[in-house]
């Protein structure tokens, strides 16, 4: 029974050590200034959704293959309250492979969507001065390689005694469903204002 309660008690440990973490903002959210904030007026703002494959390093390189993103993905765009500062803020601090951080529902109500066409072209119209944030997902399919031994090549000496080999590799790639999340703030000065962005 103790072995058996030893078992169970390090099984809840290895359990709890691979749970996912999850933050909220503590800043008391607006709905007011949120409604507000996304109310109609005359400006726009439009542009491209795309993404680059990270290399190993997790970096996306400059001189990357552009995948742009495809028709239907949604753009979502969010009014920059203190709320969504202090969300922004924890995402960037804490977020990892173990740790999410949440806005809450209420929240997340507060937003705008658009969609992206065949091109990955997007547009938000009659919004009021202000700043705001711009997020989406985009997907595509990346490619990667590996090396595998496929032989090896064998050298002799002038009597026709083996010296050594050298392996013989060949690279071999494929595909694969990836996905990056890209992002902007944007700031709308003038009532009637259009902003051309890229994500």
């Amino acid at each position: 029974m103790k072995n058996l309660l030893v078992i169970i008690t390090v099984m809840s440990a290895v359990i709890l050590s691979k749970a996912q973490n999850t933050y909220y903002p503590q800043a008391f959210f607006d709905k007011k200034l949120a409604q507000s904030m996304i109310g109609f007026g005359n400006s726009t703002i439009e542009g491209v959704a795309s993404t680059k494959q990270k290399n190993s390093w997790g970096i996306k390189p400059l001189l990357g293959e552009k995948h742009y993103a495809r028709e239907g993905t949604v753009v979502m765009l969010f009014p920059v309250t203190p709320y969504f500062e202090e969300f922004y803020s924890m995402r960037k601090k804490y977020e990892n492979k173990k740790t999410t951080v949440y806005m809450s529902e209420e929240a997340f109500k507060y937003r705008i969507e658009a969609l992206t066409d065949a091109h990955g072209r997007f547009k938000f119209e009659k919004l009021k001065p202000g700043k705001y944030y711009l997020e989406t997902i985009v997907n595509f399919t990346a490619t990667a390689n590996y090396q595998q031994q496929t032989g090896q090549s064998n050298a002799y000496n002038a009597y026709g005694n083996f010296l050594y080999s050298t392996p013989i590799y060949q690279t071999f790639f494929y595909n694969y469903a990836s996905s990056n999340r890209e992002s902007k703030f944007v700031e709308i000065k003038q009532d009637g204002e259009l902003k051309e962005i890229n994500l």
